[in-house]
């Protein structure tokens, strides 16, 4: 299973912040993580949301680099569905909370504090 950890989920929505469908996926990536690690161990310990995440970080990593053009809304919303069969299964009962599509903010890392504003939305 192909993993990305809290540095490289930070990097990615650094990265993709402008494009129009990865900065999105980037922004969701990294609530969803936020959320898993205020309901358990953290993001590197708990297994299945990692798992669900899967194809959300397949579409980030592996596809936006060698086959941008199947970087679509259509994608991104079909790596979501496990995400939200995890949030039916485990993720409800453990206090976690969706994170709304339309709501979604999107993320800068502040690189001139050391990323120590990172967490905040702007």
């Amino acid at each position: 299973m192909y993993f990305l950890n809290e540095y490289e989920i930070e990097e990615a929505a650094h990265r993709y912040q402008n494009h129009p469908v990865l900065s999105k996926a980037t922004a969701f990536l990294r609530s969803f993580m936020y959320e898993v690690n205020q309901h358990s161990d953290g993001w590197a310990y708990w297994r299945s949301p990692a798992q669900a995440a899967k194809q959300l970080m397949t579409l980030i990593h592996d596809t936006a680099r060698e086959n941008p053009e199947a970087v679509t809304e259509e994608a991104f919303k079909k790596a979501l569905a496990p995400v939200r069969a995890f949030y039916t299964r485990r993720g409800n009962a453990a206090g976690m909370t969706f994170p709304s599509l339309e709501q979604l903010r999107f993320y800068e890392t502040d690189r001139k504090v050391g990323g120590a504003n990172a967490h905040q939305v702007k």
